[in-house]
């Protein structure tokens, strides 16, 4: 037998969890024959089992591990999710979190982990593998929500729903229009994935009337299901998905050829979307030429800061008097008004 052949087999036992307990107390304690980056793995799995017992030993054997130790451990080959969770969680090391986010057997929900606060160097590893990122979009959406993402990273996080899903969505569109176009006359339409509401301008649906049936079923769809759906659906479909907590999703409403200024106009009156949905929809220059659009995102107590103030000087001046005293809208806002009012008065 190889001089690697018993620490191999102790290894083999604790990651299975067919290790006898005295084994398990040793390995605990740092006190078994295995290499640097192995001792790591097999923490890191007796960390994962969660022992009660144990568990604040593995911890403080954690401690004592070098930066070479966790570097090897997540640059072998073999090392398993739950290993890779538990350094991800116990590192701030970069070298180490690289490699983290470069393992083909790291799982999705420790990446959408490290995406929440990864530093930008990092952000650029891990936007970089759009293999993952398409599997899993959860990823993307989880970059969004870290505070020091970059501008860069952002743009190129546009770019991949863009890319993956949209562009995708819009080559169907066009196939289907085509498909209707040579169909002879007289023949029975083809079904719609998703019809569009008559008109297209009706008016806003307030946050809570959207139909039971469609709120059940929109719900349980996966990311992928309901970009499609916030792409190519319904009226009634878009302005709930609008809502949604997934950006991706949001995003992709607002990209949708379907939406236009009165589904704009629509969505600013709605206080149950994203800070980004409604920063969104202030950068569209030819749906803020309309009036009532504008004058909604101003009022809307969830829109930006810096992009409502610039436009309250843009108000008629009956709006901005109402805004000065409106409790509803950020003291920012409301200030502003208040001051454009009263040198109007002088």
């Amino acid at each position: 037998m190889s001089s690697d052949g018993p620490g191999l087999d102790i290894l083999a036992s604790i990651e299975n969890g067919q290790a006898p307990r005295r084994i398990l107390e040793f390995a605990a304690r740092g006190f078994v024959p295995l290499s640097p980056a192995e001792l790591v793995r097999a923490v890191g799995s007796m960390l994962a089992q969660g022992d009660a017992e144990l568990s604040p030993l593995c911890e403080e054997t954690f401690r004592t591990f070098d930066v070479s130790s966790l570097l090897g451990a997540v640059q072998m080959p073999e090392t398993r999710p739950e290993q890779l969770e538990a350094i991800a969680l116990r590192t701030r090391e970069r070298k180490v979190l690289e490699g983290v986010l470069q393992h083909r057997s790291v799982a999705n929900s420790t990446l959408v982990r490290l995406a929440r606060h990864i530093e930008a160097d990092l952000q650029d590893v891990l936007i970089t593998n759009q293999a993952r990122l398409l599997a899993a979009p959860e990823i993307v959406e989880s970059l969004f929500e870290n505070p020091d993402l970059s501008t860069d990273i952002r743009r190129r996080a546009d770019e991949f729903l863009e890319e993956f899903f949209l562009k995708k969505e819009r080559a169907r569109g066009e196939e289907v229009a085509e498909a209707v176009e040579v169909e002879e006359p007289g023949s029975p339409a083809p079904a719609p994935v998703a019809a569009a509401t008559a008109g297209g301008a009706a008016p806003a649906p307030a946050d809570e009337e959207v139909s039971r049936d469609v709120v059940v079923r929109l719900t349980s769809l996966t990311v992928s299901q309901r970009i499609r759906v916030a792409f190519r659906g319904t009226r009634e479909e878009r302005l709930f998905l609008v809502r949604d907590p997934n950006r991706l999703v949001s995003t992709a409403v607002l990209k949708s050829p379907k939406t236009n200024e009165a589904d704009a106009e629509a969505i600013a009156n709605m206080k149950s979307v994203s800070e980004d949905v409604l920063r969104s929809v202030a950068q569209r220059r030819e749906w803020m030429k309309k009036y009532a659009l504008m004058s909604a995102i101003v009022r809307n107590p969830r829109s930006p800061i810096d992009v409502t103030l610039p436009l309250v000087l843009r108000l008629s001046q009956r709006d901005q008097t109402a805004l000065s005293t409106d409790r509803n809208v950020p003291e920012a806002v409301r200030v502003t008004a208040r001051r454009i009012v009263q040198r109007r008065q002088l």
